[in-house]
C-alpha cells in the first residue's frame, strides 16, 4: 500500500541513501531531543529498512518513520516519527502509522517510548489504539512505553464532505457575528461626543478587539475548554453591548452565587450571549417600548444557571415546539420582522451551550426568557494552558541539547535557526493568551523593544508583572522565553555571518502553518522583521530598520514559503504622484529580487496589497498576481501593467487601521 499526492507516490521505503538525505535535512531535526536508545527493551533489535518509510513530494522529504524490529519480525519499535514543519497538519504521521499497520505481520506488535511531558503525542497514539505500559527512566527523564497489536490500530478518517460542511457552517457563524459587531461599532460612532468620548473610545477599542478575536477564532481548529468567569464576561462584554445599543434599555443584574467560573470557551460564550441579548434588543425595538433586560446568575446543584429575560415582542408558541432532533422550531430560522438575520445566531447559541443545557420560555407581546445550565469549572486546569506548559518543557529540552559554535556546519546553523524560530512562535502564542484583558499589540511592542535592545530586562519584567492573567505562570514563562530568545539571537549574530542565512531566517516562520505572518522588509539589504498578524502592524518595525517608511516594503504570507500556490503579498504605504508610483513599482521589484536572492523559489506566487494612502489617479493593482521571477525581471516600462485606476473606496477606513 502506498499513499499518493497529486499522482506522486508520497510514502516510500527508507534506504541508506534516503537516510543520509534525512540526516542532512535540518528541517527534520529541529525537534530532536533525548530519546531512549532503540536497544533499551531488546538488545538484539535491528534497524528495519523494509518497515521504515519516508514521505516525498516533488523530491522533497517531508517526513520519515524509523523502525527497528526483532529477527522474528514480531516486535516493531517506532524509534523516530518526524514530520517537517512544512508537512504538519496534513496527517502524515497518521498515514505512516496506518501504512505500517498494513505492512507488518497480523500477529505482531508495535511499540515506542514517549516522554511524559509530550501529552499531545501520548493522546495521538492512544487515539490510534496504543496502550500505555510501564515507565522507563533514561538520562533522568521519564518515558512511557506504548504498545499496540497490529489489529488494535485504528484507521479513522473524517469524510471530506463532512469537513467541508462543518467549514461552511463556521464561515456562516463567523460572518454573522462579525456583521453584528460591526453594526454595534457603527452605533458607537454615532453616539460619540465631547462628553462621552473617553468611554465610547474605550468601548470601540474593546469591541474591535472582540471582532479580531472572533475572526481569529475561525482559524482555531482546536476546541479548547477552560475556565470562563461568567460575571466578568457579563460585566465586560454583555452589559457594555446593551448600553451601547441604539435601543433605550434598563439592565437588572443579580448574582446569587460566589463561584462564577464555568467550563467553556471564552470567545464562543461571548458570541452566544451577544446573540441572545442582540435578539432581545431587536425584539424590544420592534415592541416599541422602553426595554428591560434582567440577567441572573445563580447556583443549581453542581451547575450555575444563567437566566436572561427581556420584555420584547416574544415568540409564537409554535416556534417553541421541539422537533425530532430536540431543537425548537426557531433555531436556524429568523424570527425578525425585518429579516436582518438568517437564524445563524440561534444556531451558534445552541452549538455553544448544547440543546440539553438550554430552555426557552416566551409569551407573545410580553417577552422571552432564556435559561442556560453551565457546568462549574472546579479545579480543572485549562487545556490550552496544559498545551502551553507542554510546549515550554519540550522547547526547553530542545534548547538545552542545541549548541552553536564557530565550527558548526551550515546545516547545524540552519537547524539552530529553525529551533530558535520555534521558540519565538511559542512566545507569540504566550503573548496572545493575555488578550482577554489587555491589548496584545502593546505587550508585543514591549517584548520587541527588549529583544532589539531598546528596553532593559528589568523594565520588561515590571511591565509583564503588571499584566492580568488567571495563570501567573504565564508571566514567568513570557519573561524566561524572551530572555532565551534574545540570548540565542545574540549568539547567532556573533557566531556566524548573519546575512548568509536570510533564507532560513525568513522561511523558518513557515512553521506557523496557519498563522498570517507579516513582515517589513528593506529591499536593498534583505533585512526584515516579522511576527504574527494579530500582534503588530507593519509600521511597528519601521523604526528598527533605520530607514523611512517609504523606503521599505510591507508583506505577508501564510504557511510553507515553498508552497508555490500560496502567494507572498507585497505592498507600499503611499503613492503621491506618477513619478512616485513608478518609483514604488521599482521598489517592489527590488523586493522581489531580494526574496529570490535569499532563496524563495522563482515560481512562488506574488500578489500586492492595496496601497494605504493614494493621492494619485492610479495605484498598484491588488487584483492581479504573478510570480516572483516574472515580476523581478520586468523592464521599467513593463511594471506599469501592474497598475490600475485608483479607488477612494475604503481608503479612509484602511488608513485608520494602519
Amino acid at each position: 500500500m502506498s499513499e499518493t499526492t497529486g499522482g506522486i507516490t508520497a510514502i516510500q521505503p527508507l534506504t541508506p541513501e534516503l537516510e543520509r538525505r534525512v540526516e542532512r535535512n535540518p528541517l527534520l531535526h529541529i525537534d530532536t531531543f533525548v530519546i531512549p536508545s532503540p536497544y533499551v527493551k531488546d538488545s538484539e533489535i535491528e534497524k528495519d529498512y523494509k518497515h521504515s518509510y519516508v514521505w516525498i513530494e516533488e523530491g522533497e522529504i517531508l517526513g520519515f518513520v524509523l523502525v527497528y524490529s526483532d529477527r522474528a519480525r514480531q516486535s516493531f519499535h517506532i524509534y523516530k516519527l518526524v514530520t517537517s514543519p512544512f508537512g504538519r497538519g496534513r496527517g502524515i504521521g497518521t498515514l505512516f502509522i496506518e501504512h505500517l499497520a498494513h505492512s507488518i505481520p497480523a500477529d505482531s506488535t508495535l511499540y515506542l517510548y514517549v516522554w511524559e511531558k509530550q501529552t499531545d503525542t501520548l493522546e495521538f497514539f492512544q487515539r490510534k489504539g496504543f496502550s500505555v505500559g510501564k515507565t522507563t527512566v533514561y538520562r533522568n527523564l521519564i518515558y512511557y512505553h506504548m504498545f499496540a497489536h497490529r489489529n488494535e490500530i485504528r484507521i479513522e478518517a473524517l469524510p471530506s464532505a463532512a469537513t467541508r460542511e462543518l467549514f461552511h457552517e463556521e464561515i456562516g457563524r463567523t460572518r454573522h457575528d462579525a456583521k453584528k459587531t460591526i453594526r454595534l461599532l457603527a452605533h458607537m460612532v454615532e453616539m460619540l461626543s465631547i462628553d462621552n468620548c473617553g468611554r465610547i473610545i474605550e468601548d470601540i477599542n474593546r469591541e474591535t478587539t472582540t471582532l479580531i478575536n472572533i475572526l481569529n477564532a475561525f482559524r482555531d481548529t482546536v476546541s479548547s475548554t477552560h475556565a470562563v468567569n461568567v460575571k466578568d464576561l457579563i460585566l465586560e462584554r454583555i452589559i457594555p453591548y446593551i448600553e451601547a445599543y441604539a435601543v433605550p434599555c434598563t439592565v437588572k443584574l443579580t448574582l446569587d452565587t460566589e463561584s462564577t467560573n464555568v467550563l467553556g470557551y471564552y470567545v464562543n460564550f461571548g458570541r452566544a450571549l451577544v446573540n441572545i441579548v442582540s435578539n432581545a434588543l431587536e425584539a424590544i425595538a420592534e415592541a416599541g417600548r422602553k426595554g428591560v433586560i434582567e440577567i441572573e446568575l445563580s447556583e443549581e446543584g453542581p451547575d450555575l444557571a444563567l437566566r436572561i429575560t427581556d420584555n420584547g415582542t416574544g415568540m409564537d408558541p409554535a416556534l417553541l415546539q421541539c422537533g425530532a432532533d430536540g431543537y425548537p422550531a426557531f433555531v436556524g430560522s429568523t424570527t425578525k420582522g425585518r429579516r436582518k438575520g438568517e437564524g445563524l445566531g440561534t444556531v451558534q447559541i445552541y452549538s455553544t451551550f448544547g440543546v440539553e443545557n438550554i430552555s426557552v420560555e416566551s409569551m407573545p407581546g410580553a417577552g422571552t426568557s432564556w435559561v442556560i445550565q453551565l457546568p462549574k469549572s472546579g479545579d480543572r486546569m485549562d487545556r490550552w494552558f496544559l498545551k502551553l506548559e507542554q510546549r515550554f518543557h519540550e522547547l526547553k529540552t530542545i534548547a538545552e541539547e542545541s549548541r552553536l559554535t564557530a565550527q558548526s556546519s551550515r546545516t547545524e546553523v540552519i537547524a539552530y535557526i529553525w529551533q530558535l524560530r520555534k521558540i519565538q512562535l511559542y512566545l507569540f502564542d504566550l503573548i496572545l493568551q493575555f488578550g482577554k484583558y489587555h491589548n496584545v499589540r502593546t505587550i508585543f511592542r514591549s517584548v520587541l523593544a527588549f529583544l532589539l535592545g531598546r528596553l532593559e530586562a528589568a523594565a520588561l519584567q515590571s511591565e509583564v508583572e503588571a499584566l492580568r492573567s488567571e495563570y501567573p505562570q504565564l508571566k514567568s514563562r513570557l519573561i524566561e522565553t524572551a530572555i532565551e530568545i534574545k540570548s540565542r539571537f545574540e549568539r547567532l549574530q556573533t557566531t556566524v555571518d548573519y546575512s548568509q542565512y536570510r533564507g532560513a531566517l525568513f522561511k523558518s516562520y513557515g512553521q506557523a502553518m496557519d498563522n498570517v505572518i507579516i513582515f517589513t522588509l528593506d529591499p536593498q539589504t534583505g533585512h526584515f522583521y516579522a511576527t504574527d498578524r494579530k500582534l503588530a502592524e507593519h509600521l511597528d518595525f519601521v523604526s528598527y530598520l533605520g530607514k523611512q517608511r517609504d523606503q521599505l516594503l510591507r508583506g505577508e504570507f501564510i504557511g510553507d514559503v515553498n508552497e508555490l500556490t500560496q502567494p507572498i503579498v507585497l505592498g507600499v504605504w503611499s503613492v503621491e504622484s506618477e513619478a512616485d508610483l513608478r518609483a514604488k513599482l521599482k521598489l517592489l521589484r527590488a523586493g522581489a529580487h531580494k526574496l529570490l536572492e535569499i532563496g524563495v523559489y522563482p515560481d512562488k506566487r506574488l500578489s500586492f496589497y492595496r496601497t494605504t494612502h493614494v493621492r494619485h489617479a492610479r495605484d498598484i493593482n491588488s487584483d492581479v498576481s504573478t510570480t516572483l521571477a516574472a515580476f523581478a525581471t520586468c523592464a521599467d516600462e513593463e511594471l506599469w501593467a501592474f497598475t490600475t485606476d485608483a479607488s477612494d473606496e475604503l481608503q479612509d477606513f484602511i488608513s485608520a487601521l494602519e
